[in-house]
């Protein structure tokens, strides 16, 4: 009898700024989890929280939008007629979402004057390494000399858990990496500004700005992902694994 696939196989190198952010946070031990998981990726149906992201987003970059938009959302998650058991268990786990972070509001950065809906960026391939981003917000502002900034905005969400200072400090300098990288390379035309690379902790409503050593650690990512790279030929499937 033929087995039903269990993973599908990444073969070129990368992750999504999100996961690389973890990556730079965690243990050998973790590292090595992570890179398992980001190469064989499994496919069985898991909880994500697109939904939550796509209508807190909406709210924050909309001055239409209202706090009774986002709680009649939250409603119609919860009204069980999502579809199969896990459909209302992923629509359950949505409106949760919206719950807290309606319970503690994260305040963006006094700089910031403009707000946009963000969503999936060009890829960043950095030695060979493939870098996917896509931030949840665009931030904007023209300072006093009349130069335009930019930078964008992470949404992090984990039920009952803070997010890790260490973990929010790569993010922004992801974040902010990205954004100078592009402009470098000539794909973009307007500088990134650190203190308007966030990442937020949804869970707690709080605001971290990519760290003053930013350029410091992007160097240090960079150097991670090749590193990455050099092993991703002998990361081994998971025990099990069909592929």
């Amino acid at each position: 009898m033929i087995q039903e696939k269990t993973h599908n196989v990444r073969q070129n190198p990368g992750m999504s700024a999100n996961r690389l952010a973890d990556y730079m946070a965690a243990s050998e031990q973790t590292r090595r989890s992570i890179l398992k998981s980001c190469k064989y990726m499994s496919r069985a149906r898991v909880i994500q929280h697109n939904d939550a992201k796509e209508s807190i987003a909406r709210y924050v970059s909309s001055p239409d939008s209202t706090v009774a938009d986002l709680e009649a959302r939250m409603e119609i998650l919860r009204n069980g007629l999502q579809g199969s058991d896990f459909d209302n268990e992923v629509a359950e786990h949505n409106a949760d979402y919206i719950e807290r972070f309606l319970e503690n509001p994260p305040a963006l950065p006094a700089r910031v004057q403009e707000v946009s809906l963000a969503g999936k960026m060009p890829s960043l391939d950095i030695n060979g390494f493939h870098l996917t981003f896509s931030p949840n917000l665009i931030l904007r502002r023209v300072n006093m000399r009349n130069t335009p900034k930019i930078g964008v905005a992470f949404f992090r969400y984990a039920k009952n858990k803070v997010l890790s200072g260490d973990v929010a400090d790569w993010q922004g300098a992801i974040s902010f990496g990205y954004l100078d990288t592009k402009v470098k390379q000539g794909a973009g035309d307007v500088d990134p500004e650190k203190e308007m690379c966030v990442a937020i902790d949804m869970w707690t409503g709080k605001v971290h700005t990519a760290p003053s050593n930013a350029v410091y650690r992007f160097n240090e990512i960079k150097a991670a992902c090749a590193g990455i790279v050099e092993r991703w030929g002998q990361i081994q499937p998971p025990d099990g694994a069909v592929l």
